[in-house]
């Protein structure tokens, strides 16, 4: 643990021990807060400190409710609760609670009684009463229900029941989806089955949830359409998805899977292989693992006979993970009688298990998922890409390097992403970026969504201009050579040739590899950027006196691409040109120009000690100017105001001379300091006489109250 995570988890601890009910409810929050993003992904930093939250959690709920103390409280031990503190949150229930509260109480009591070897029968009680109670609201009523659902007891199943026959929907619904649990089927399916039949369309989504799953079952992976022809089977397809016993399940299972019918195999091999199937029925899943040989010898059984209905389900269950190296001749065979894409589809899978157990790689069967990437008929080619690539490695190149000159281009591209995977790039750059160039500026396909074009070429393509390609050849090679990832005289030569250009796009790729910290700076650190400093100076300079750029030019970006690369540039190097920064202040060709160049001499004077003369008169020249809008006029005084050093007295006076009193306002506001304000009081006081009384900005009413301060 860092010294970081140990102060922050020390200071945390003090909050929680804090006398202050507030700053320890405050911390409870937190905690819940991190909570919550571990659905994200990540950790709760303060779960270390688990047992001490907990334990303030309870002195919480100890103590009359403060605020959203007893909520706050409540809230963690939903995460935290144990069996000890059932009582606990009974006494929330029963203190008249709020529906915060109340919320957070079902929530908690569920997490305690679910911790609990016997659940504590006061608050079973409480929630029980809370679920039958019709003055209630029903959402109120549901989450009682829920908090329940954890239980298996027999009381709790009668309750929920009693709550099925309630006349709210909601409450039914809440109450079938307990019942329609696989064990609880066996008991409840009619009643079941009669709800569910009589909601309407729009019950909602859960609703429709018991009405496909619980009632419909899982039927199959691959034959969800196929009805039994014999009776016997029917009845067995029947009690395998919905069982009244675990050896009737499991008999019902073996008739299918030892019958003659095709289908009926492919339907057992299908519920044995699916998490949804013969283990999600059965009450004891361990049972099912004692037929796994069985089931794998049946699987290879229908592969070597002529029960092709059933090989799909058969090559599906015995997968990756049970294939063997001796199962190549059963592939094989499979692969050259079917023309069924499901079937080569779970034939390829398979060959991946078979590829990857054995030592020395079947040459038959890799020839033959490299004959599926060039069948026009197969529509499974870029999974036989990918299994060759990571079963083979660089061993797959021959196939991989055929599918990119035979290929069409979604096998080009996904042939070209496995390739760069296995470190094809370095040794056959070449053929990749003849491909890569043949697609244009998007890739057909992103495998797993990353875009092979980049893979082959580097990022990035630039910041404003994506997707753009340069016609003209010479600064499409100069482009490409900016995405390498070395900096070298080639190099600068692509970045001069792009700058020089009189090709706007050119100019501004150019532009967004020279600031971007992608671009030049992950090549070659601050000193790639040297050589074409001036240069880079200059089309900055140029571009923000132009107008936007061509709409089409930027998908993204559209008509402000030039400026937004322009400016992104000047945000580099704008503390050591000050003279640059001026002049685009003054000279800007828009609003928006103006606006980020404004944010930049902001961003320029926080970290200077005097501000730089010529930015001061700019600053001042802006405030003067009547065409400019004067929201960015009174941001210039705004940033004269709160400029480092003294310089900026002269353009203020000058300001307060302008006809708007907006400007005069802010400008003389901004000569109210002690070393200042006594060189100019005889003007202050003249403006101030000659400003309204009413509805006058609130620069106005501050200058008349310094000034009358003063005076006293």
């Amino acid at each position: 643990m860092s010294d970081e995570e140990k102060s922050r988890l020390r200071e945390f601890s003090a909050r929680l021990e804090s006398d202050d009910i507030d700053v320890v409810r405050r911390a409870l929050d937190d905690y819940q807060s991190a909570q919550a993003d571990t659905r994200w992904g990540v950790d709760n930093p303060y779960w270390p400190l688990a047992d001490e939250v907990r334990f303030a959690a309870r002195d919480l709920l100890g103590q009359p409710p403060s605020g959203r103390s007893h909520a706050s409280a409540l809230t963690v031990m939903w995460h935290l609760a144990e069996e000890e503190d059932a009582d606990l949150i009974a006494d929330a229930f029963e203190g008249a609670p709020g529906a915060e509260v109340r919320e957070m109480a079902l929530l908690a009591a569920g997490t305690a009684l679910a911790e609990s070897e016997e659940p504590n029968r006061r608050l079973l009680a409480l929630i029980t009463a809370m679920v039958l109670d019709e003055s209630l609201d029903v959402q109120d009523r549901r989450d009682a229900v829920r908090a329940l659902v954890v239980l298996d007891l027999p009381e709790v199943e009668d309750l929920i029941v009693r709550v099925s026959e309630s006349s709210e929907l909601q409450l039914q619904v809440c109450a079938a989806g307990y019942l329609a649990t696989p064990l609880r089927l066996r008991v409840h399916r009619d009643r079941v089955t009669r709800l569910v039949r009589s909601w309407p369309e729009d019950a909602g989504w859960e609703a429709e949830h018991i009405r496909r799953e619980a009632l419909k079952g899982f039927h199959s992976t691959y034959w969800k359409d196929t009805e039994l022809d014999d009776p016997v089977l029917r009845k067995a397809h029947d009690e395998l998805m919905f069982p009244l016993s675990d050896e009737g399940c499991l008999r019902a299972f073996a008739t299918l899977l030892h019958s003659e019918d095709p289908v009926a195999v492919g339907i057992a091999l299908d519920h044995y292989e699916s998490s949804e199937g013969l283990r999600h029925v059965l009450e004891d899943e361990e049972r099912a693992d004692g037929y796994l040989p069985e089931v794998l010898a049946r699987a290879r059984e229908v592969l070597r006979r002529p029960m092709s209905p059933a090989e799909v389900s058969a090559l599906n269950m015995i997968g990756k993970q049970h294939a063997k190296p001796g199962d190549a001749r059963l592939l094989l065979d499979v692969l050259a009688r079917t023309d069924s894409d499901a079937v080569r589809n779970e034939a390829i899978w398979m060959a991946y298990g078979v590829l990857d157990e054995a030592e020395v790689k079947d040459e038959r069967l890799v020839a033959a998922l490299g004959d599926l990437i060039f069948d026009p008929s197969v529509g499974t080619k870029e999974t036989a890409i990918r299994i060759l690539a990571e079963s083979l490695g660089a061993d797959a190149d021959d196939i991989l390097l055929r599918a990119l000159r035979e290929g069409e281009p979604k096998v080009q591209a996904t042939a070209s992403h496995y390739l760069i995977r296995t470190g094809g790039l370095e040794r056959h750059r070449v053929i990749l970026e003849e491909v890569a160039e043949s697609w244009g500026e998007q890739p057909p396909v992103r495998p797993w969504g990353q875009n092979p074009i980049e893979m082959i070429f580097g990022t990035p393509h630039s910041i404003h201009w994506k997707g753009h390609r340069l016609a003209d050849p010479d600064l499409h090679r100069a482009h490409r050579r900016l995405r390498a990832p070395t900096v070298d005289e080639s190099y600068h030569q692509a970045l001069r040739t792009l700058l020089e250009s009189d090709d706007q796009a050119a100019v501004g790729i150019a532009l967004d590899h020279w600031w971007s910290p992608d671009g030049a700076m992950a090549r070659g650190g601050e000193e790639a950027r040297g050589p074409e400093r001036a240069l880079v100076l200059d089309r900055i300079r140029e571009i923000l006196r132009q107008p936007p750029s061509p709409t089409e030019l930027s998908r993204t970006y559209g008509p402000e691409a030039k400026h937004r690369t322009a400016l992104s540039a000047l945000d580099v190097v704008a503390a050591e040109e000050p003279p640059l920064l001026a002049e685009v202040v003054e000279a800007a060709a828009g609003d928006y120009v103006r606006k980020r160049a404004l944010d930049a001499v902001e961003a320029v004077f926080k970290d200077a000690e005097e501000a730089d003369l010529r930015l001061v008169e700019a600053l001042g020249n802006v405030a003067c100017e009547e065409k400019v809008p004067l929201y960015d006029r009174l941001r210039a005084l705004e940033l004269l105001n709160e400029s480092p050093g003294s310089n900026f007295v002269d353009a203020l006076v000058r300001a307060t001379r302008c006809p708007e009193v907006e400007v005069q306002a802010a400008a003389a506001w901004g000569l109210m300091w002690d070393e200042v304000i006594e060189d100019h009081r005889a003007m202050l006081e003249e403006l101030s006489a000659g400003w309204p009384v009413e509805d006058v900005p609130w620069e106005v009413t501050r200058v008349r109250d310094m000034l009358h301060a003063a005076k006293k």
